[in-house]
């Protein structure tokens, strides 16, 4: 589908209950004044969808990434590989750098009023240690206000065989959850269902998928001998303030403030250190799995019946 000179690929919609779309349209309502994309299109199928697939990077661009992210690996990457995550901050910030300086350009020509955060070479090597399943990335923002997004541009050509990135339309919408280190992922029962449903995507290599970090996404094994190399980067609204979501204790999620700083410096895995304390939320993601199966299929929920009385029942109907 073309939009002037943006390609838009298609998308497959889960079928959706008109509760679901009454959410969706609720949900969405909140952030419709919060224009990320300067092209009217994309914004709106961002919106709706959760994520857009558009050219990005030059050839040029593209093989500056490639080259620079194998001079500073000479050795063969197994498995999942993140620079982000590597233990030497001085390395870290070495490849944040020079994505930064090559992803400025495509940024200015795509986003308006945002603000960019940081970014990080991922590399998915052959064997199934490099599976990521269902999952969405974590809360960076105060979502009743704000979106978040990334942009994942792979640096090879995505097919079949190598691990292609895989999304799931509209799934930004279905359930308010919180995401982070410690806070597991509210979808984690049905994930067999997920895998079912999730779309891959085929992309050639510099264009980006950027999307919502509510969406669900994943990605298989890579059964090629060739490194399935990508780059990531992060960005919000320009107003919008970095959070740090952390769950205390069974019935409790602390909130944080954050910057970029933490995120890029610091070890995200160990937890809140250092961080000034927001506020105090109730964990309530407790969804049973039939409720759960009902959101990703769009087949109404149907409660176990209860002995009730005919007056209770008519009750219900009318309330």
């Amino acid at each position: 589908m073309l939009f002037g000179k943006f390609v838009v690929h298609p998308i497959r919609l889960p079928r959706l209950s008109l509760l679901q779309n009454r959410r969706i349209q609720a949900r969405l309502n909140k952030t419709m004044d919060q224009k990320i994309l300067q092209n009217d299109s994309l914004d709106e199928q961002l919106l709706r969808e959760g994520y857009v697939v558009v050219p990005f990077l030059s050839t040029e661009e593209n093989d500056s990434l490639t080259a620079f992210f194998n001079k500073a690996h000479p050795q063969a990457t197994e498995g999942m590989y993140a620079t982000a995550h590597v233990q030497d901050i001085a390395f870290r910030m070495k490849m944040n750098d020079f994505i930064k300086q090559v992803f400025e350009r495509p940024i200015a020509a795509y986003f308006q009023n945002c603000r960019s955060l940081g970014g990080s070479f991922i590399a998915k090597g052959k064997g199934e240690r490099g599976t990521i399943n269902p999952h969405q990335d974590w809360n960076i923002v105060d979502e009743d206000k704000f979106r978040s997004f990334n942009i994942w541009v792979p640096l090879v050509d995505l097919n079949p065989d190598n691990g292609a990135i895989m999304v799931l339309a509209n799934s930004h919408t279905w359930l308010k959850t919180y995401r982070s280190a410690n806070i597991s992922s509210a979808y984690q029962k049905v994930s067999p269902l997920l895998w079912e449903t999730l779309q891959p995507l085929y992309m050639k290599k510099g264009e980006a998928l950027i999307y919502d970090h509510r969406l669900i996404h994943a990605s298989g094994e890579n059964f090629s001998d060739a490194l399935r190399l990508a780059a990531v980067f992060g960005i919000i609204p320009q107003e919008a303030e970095m959070l740090y979501y952390h769950q205390a204790d069974e019935n409790t999620i602390e909130v944080f403030e954050s910057s970029p700083d933490f995120f890029l410096y610091g070890n995200i895995f160990e937890g809140p250190k250092g961080l000034k304390t927001r506020t105090e939320i109730p964990y309530t993601q407790n969804w049973s799995e039939d409720e759960l199966k009902a959101i990703v299929t769009g087949i109404p929920y149907k409660a176990p019946t209860q002995n009730i009385s005919f007056w209770q029942r008519i009750w219900n109907f009318w309330n």
